[in-house]
């Protein structure tokens, strides 16, 4: 299983043997291997432990297995600790919400203070089926079909290419120990439907489910591929950056199959809800249009005499 990730590793150009990584770790089944395999591997390792003060007595085990498991192997750690409910409070977020910004922030806060080249987190096969199946029952386009990518941005995800049992295989081969988060058994949170309800019923229907579901990952990344090639194609033509703003030919956008795909696209950066695209293609010259990322008004060309969005981009500028 270690030359499987490593080849893995290998394929996506994931990591290298000169920098230091870091290696997210709970505690439970699927970071602890991975950090094992990393070592094996003869990556240098520094571990990252969330304390989200969730789940009481408990969180204080899990941080008290990952410390004595680096004293054990021998690896740096750094542990952060959360006051996930206030959090979630004030901004307004679910748990899990708030847990994945607290966590990833912090990430690339150590990330950037030591150099590092990658934050090694713990996703496997498994987990890439339910992501797929979270994206799809909370409403998504082809991008959220294709699955988690086994890089994105300093994020790597070395154990993509092994499934849950092989992992909990290796750990039990190793007579490697590991914690067990109580409220993953649960049905509280939406991932966890999807784990223990909505994928077992779906292996009812076809037993094959899961052996047929990184197939059809690869389907969607492969028409993923093809439609992002048309989106890129058409924007050479109707979209423009000049001064500092952005030009979108609407009357010429208009004209073209899935219009409202094309600009959706195209703006989605600026956090525009896939309902108001339709309004803005359509809408009539002196109209504008504004939230927190930028600034949008229909203006008439002067010259064509076509029907121009006009974007300023308050991501960056700020007057």
């Amino acid at each position: 299983m270690r030359q499987q990730v490593a080849t893995y590793i290998e394929q996506h150009q994931l990591l290298n043997t000169h920098q230091p990584v870091l290696v997210a770790c709970s505690g439970g089944a699927d970071s602890v291997a991975l950090l094992r395999i990393l070592l094996d591997l003869n990556y240098c390792c520094h571990v990252l432990h969330c304390n989200f003060h969730l789940r009481g007595e408990e969180s204080q085990r899990d941080e008290q297995f990952v410390t004595q498991l680096c004293e054990q192997w021998h690896c740096p750690l750094s542990i952060a600790h959360f006051d996930t409910q206030q959090y979630a409070q004030v901004h307004k977020l679910s748990i899990e919400t708030a847990a994945r910004e607290l966590r990833y922030t912090w990430f690339e806060q150590v990330r950037e203070g030591m150099q590092a080249q990658a934050i090694a987190v713990a996703h496997h096969e498994d987990d890439n089926i339910e992501t797929c199946l979270l994206h799809f029952v909370r409403g998504t386009g082809i991008q959220g079909l294709t699955g988690m990518k086994p890089k994105n941005g300093y994020i790597v995800r070395p154990l993509l290419c092994l499934k849950r049992k092989d992992i909990e295989q290796f750990l039990l081969q190793h007579q490697i120990g590991y914690v067990t988060d109580s409220s993953n058994l649960q049905t509280l949170y939406t991932r966890n439907k999807i784990r223990h309800c909505l994928i077992p019923m779906l292996q009812e229907l076809n037993p094959s489910f899961l052996q047929i579901m990184p197939t059809n990952l690869q389907n969607f990344k492969a028409a993923e591929r093809i439609y992002m090639r048309y989106i890129a194609q058409q924007k050479k033509i109707w979209y423009q950056e000049k001064e500092g703003k952005i030009y979108i030919n609407l009357t010429g956008v208009q004209q073209q199959l899935e219009a409202e795909t094309l600009l959706f696209e195209w703006i989605k950066g600026f956090k525009i809800h896939p309902a108001e695209i339709g309004k803005i293609l359509h809408a009539q010259t002196g109209k504008q249009f504004e939230n927190k990322y930028c600034k949008m008004l229909i203006k008439r060309s002067p010259v064509k005499g076509n029907k121009l969005l006009i974007i300023e981009d308050l991501r960056t500028n700020k007057s």
